[in-house]
């Protein structure tokens, strides 16, 4: 197994300096984000890319766990934990995934690397979640004006993922 690259936190996210991680992660997996030859990753990412045992995270000189990341998750985010189960699922069904917040969904999804556009916008609920209609309305009209489907993922009280296309339909 090769050695974990160090990321190093700041703010909400993590970055590294290695041409390296920009390689490994970036151009060959489309984790991230490079501003300024440093590649950031959102704590979701780096959460998922340290369970797999290929990031190792630093908060000035300290070793962040597993566990630390994902509290600081929690802090920034309630729904963090929700969040990671779908990204560690469609990332492991060998999904690009990538932040949808200006499409007011959670993630968009693309097939196979990003050569193309993004097919879905998912937005992430706990099975508990109460909402209207005009949550749903809101979240496929923004879909269908970008061209893309829209996903809700449930998950329910067993951690268990259960997809939901929702989409216009015409009579």
């Amino acid at each position: 197994m090769k050695e974990p690259i160090a990321f190093y936190l700041s703010g909400d996210r993590v970055f590294s300096e290695r041409e390296k991680a920009i390689n490994q992660f970036y151009n060959k997996r489309f984790f991230g984000e490079v501003v300024n030859g440093k590649l950031f990753l959102s704590l979701i990412e780096a959460a998922y890319l340290m369970e797999k045992g290929k990031i190792r995270v630093f908060d000035g000189e300290r070793e962040l766990s597993f566990g630390d990341l994902v509290e600081l998750g929690r802090k920034r985010d309630d729904q963090f934990d929700i969040k990671l189960l779908v990204y560690t699922d469609l990332r492991d069904r060998g999904y690009t995934v990538k932040s949808a917040l200006k499409f007011g969904s959670h993630f968009r999804v693309y097939r196979r690397g990003m050569d193309e556009h993004s097919q879905w916008l998912v937005w992430v609920v706990p099975e508990n979640l109460r909402f209207s209609p005009n949550d749903i309305t809101a979240r496929v009209r923004v879909a269908h004006g970008v061209r893309k489907n829209m996903v809700m993922a449930v998950v329910d009280e067993d951690n268990d993922v259960v997809y939901y296309k929702i989409e216009w339909v015409k009579f």
